[in-house]
């Protein structure tokens, strides 16, 4: 893949500086907000950020949301943009699915956290709307135990609202991106394994209303750079 060189990105200050609209995914919400900071500091533009579920981001672009881009959490909601009209799709990161309970023991295993009794409600994200939750429910599916838990699941629309049901004690469980764990985070942590979910492909795309738009177009080459791509694996994600 071509990467474009830190130095070239930033030899000059632009002639008049642009400000972008990206639409991000939730799951890389913090990851996102550090990169954007990142560029805006060396390359005189201004990256601003709306976070969501894909699915929701997606229906505000087709609505007519004037994004600059999207930092998808799926390969194919970028590849129906594609497909639309937009720009053409990359690969930014692979997102790590993980079962985060912050009151129970890490020596148990997965199966047996599940279904036991002191787990009163397992959040997920909607996986009609938010690519993490459709990789939680098939994890759940390939190991035997979506039926067995059905009743306890609660959802959050994105998969940082999984994260936040379980952070505020809503959830005795849940299924999280890794990266939202990247702190000091106690209690039992296991990455699912991959062979129980899709991978989570994780695209970015320029979008139509910034294909005129150099910030845009300078921060989807800035995600390829060294520089970002320590910030992205800092946080917890796979790199393409």
């Amino acid at each position: 893949m071509y990467r474009p060189t830190l130095a070239l990105l930033l030899l000059a200050a632009p002639a008049q500086a642009d400000t972008a609209l990206a639409a991000v995914a939730a799951n890389f919400a913090e990851a996102a907000a550090e990169l954007a900071d990142g560029f805006n500091a060396q390359s005189g533009h201004e990256v601003q950020i709306t976070t969501g579920s894909t699915g929701k981001l997606y229906a505000q672009i087709s609505q007519g949301a004037p994004f600059d881009l999207l930092l998808s959490a799926d390969a194919a909601t970028p590849a129906r943009l594609a497909a639309e009209g937009h720009g053409t799709a990359a690969p930014y990161a692979f997102g790590v699915l993980t079962l985060w309970a912050p009151e129970m023991l890490a020596d148990m295993t997965a199966e047996d956290l599940l279904v036991d009794q002191n787990i009163r409600h397992i959040a997920i994200a909607n996986p009609d709307l938010a690519p993490y939750g459709a990789a939680a429910k098939s994890a759940l599916e390939a190991m035997g135990l979506f039926e067995a838990v059905n009743d306890k699941i609660v959802m959050g629309q994105n998969i940082g609202q999984s994260f936040a049901l379980v952070q505020s004690g809503a959830a005795d469980a849940g299924f999280v991106a890794r990266s939202a764990l990247a702190g000091e985070v106690t209690g039992y942590i296991w990455d699912v394994s991959p062979d129980l979910y899709t991978a989570i492909r994780q695209d970015a795309i320029l979008l139509a209303h910034g294909k005129e738009n150099a910030a845009a177009q300078g921060f989807l080459e800035y995600l390829t750079s060294d520089a970002a791509r320590d910030v992205i694996a800092r946080y917890g994600y796979g790199l393409p």
